[in-house]
């Protein structure tokens, strides 16, 4: 009986160390989810800038020139190169595994479609380790990116993926992520990198005339495209980071506070037990008692 107390008092003793834990990691997240939320608010109305004004530059522009941007020209017959992102750590619930298994049916897909080769170019040391034990080959990894994501990680990759797609003459290229869209959702998302699209109907920029006065390029409509597309790609790369940073932060958020509710049950349920052994211990001395009393009156 005594033992069975002492392993008891043990045992609470430990959930209750792991309850501190999954409390801190609760808090930890939280902090992380506004940084990276604050951060995606801030840089979205710089991308919408930039997209306008790429877009409203692209159709001033001779369509001949535009048509010599590689960034801009997608191959009939080249691969797909599909980029991964998911985190680098675990204790997030089913955020890494609903990500992976999404983008692994995507490549799936993709391979079906008779494509030449489907290229895999993965964000985060769960994805590459996924992919890896499925003999599925990764042809660059970036790990331990997205602890502390700094914008000029967001541009090197972008920099390393418009380098691929055009040494290795690419059909296209697209981001697999799960994107955070509020604090109570979040939602696996495709989004095409390149070939980048031109439109007259981009969206406009938050706070921008409704009708944008006539504008003038100097040095001229082309010129601003090729200076514009390095920043609006680093930009939207940076925006899908920072929506699967988010997303995960969420994820970690809900997956420790379930946690620390569990240990919260199991503590009561066990001080709960040990209570009645206890109890149990106490009644058992006391009949001792009595019955040794009885026989020395006897």
């Amino acid at each position: 009986m005594a033992g069975n107390l002492i392993a008891l008092r043990r045992r609470i003793k430990s959930v209750r160390n792991t309850r501190k834990l999954t409390k801190a990691m609760k808090t930890v997240a939280a902090a992380k989810l506004r940084r990276a939320s604050g951060e995606l608010r801030r840089s979205q109305p710089y991308r919408d800038r930039i997209s306008m004004m790429l877009h409203e530059a692209g159709n001033r522009a001779d369509r001949s020139l535009l048509d010599q941007q590689p960034l801009l020209r997608s191959n009939e017959r080249g691969a797909v190169l599909l980029v991964v992102v998911a985190g680098d750590k675990g204790l997030c619930g089913a955020f890494n595994s609903h990500v992976l298994k999404q983008a692994e049916a995507r490549y799936r897909e993709l391979a079906a479609d008779g494509r030449d080769e489907v290229l895999l170019v993965t964000v985060g040391s769960k994805a590459e380790r996924h992919f890896s034990k499925r003999n599925l080959a990764v042809k660059k990894a970036y790990n331990g990116m997205l602890g502390r994501l700094q914008f000029a990680d967001a541009a090197r990759l972008a920099a390393d993926l418009q380098e691929l797609f055009r040494s290795e003459a690419l059909h296209s290229v697209e981001f697999a992520f799960s994107e955070y869209v509020s604090a109570s959702k979040q939602q696996f998302s495709r989004r095409r990198l390149f070939p980048v699209e031109i439109s007259a109907d981009a969206p406009a920029a938050a706070g921008a005339e409704a009708e944008p006065l006539p504008a003038i390029f100097e040095p001229g409509a082309d010129a601003i495209v090729r200076a514009l597309l390095p920043r609006f790609i680093a930009a939207a790369v940076y925006q899908v980071l920072l929506q699967s940073i988010a997303a995960e932060q969420v994820a970690r958020m809900v997956a420790m506070e379930m946690a620390t509710r569990n240990a919260n049950d199991m503590i009561r349920a066990l001080t709960l037990q040990m209570n009645k052994m206890r109890q149990a211990a106490i009644t058992s001395e006391l009949l001792e008692l009595i019955t040794a009393t009885e026989a020395l009156n006897k």
